[in-house]
């Protein structure tokens, strides 16, 4: 995957990989796929580690629970709702935060691999 295209892009969160039909789809089915899935960002993350070191794992849940009381930042306001956590770098030669997360929380959704590339320090 070429990263360097997503680091210049205009859009800060983009669908790396998305499910088809699991929305509405048997629980099991479900899991399954959502373990695949964070198996993938895990096989991801390896490279991106090469690249700029350790991430921090960053969870989301006190961002998400903070949206309810103050003005959060996109795209981590938006993030926090769809994904539990995160792995976050530095990309050192593009001055922005890179952060690869599973977007699995709302079960009537489908599961999508969320690259987010922003400007935005993470709160």
């Amino acid at each position: 995957m070429d990263i360097d295209g997503y680091l210049a892009a205009g859009d800060p969160m983009t669908a790396l990989a998305t499910s088809h039909g699991l929305a509405v789809a048997d629980a099991a089915v479900r899991l399954a796929e959502v373990e695949r899935f964070h198996e993938e960002k895990e096989h991801l993350a390896g490279k991106l580690t090469v690249r700029w070191g350790d991430p921090y794992h960053v969870g989301l849940e006190t961002v998400r629970l903070r949206t309810a009381a103050e003005e959060i930042p996109e795209p981590w306001a938006e993030l926090s709702l769809l994904v539990g956590d995160v792995y976050l770098w530095r990309a050192p030669e593009h001055g922005r935060w890179v952060a690869l997360g599973v977007a699995d929380l709302d079960p009537y959704d489908e599961i999508r691999l969320l690259l987010v590339v922003t400007d935005t320090d993470p709160p």
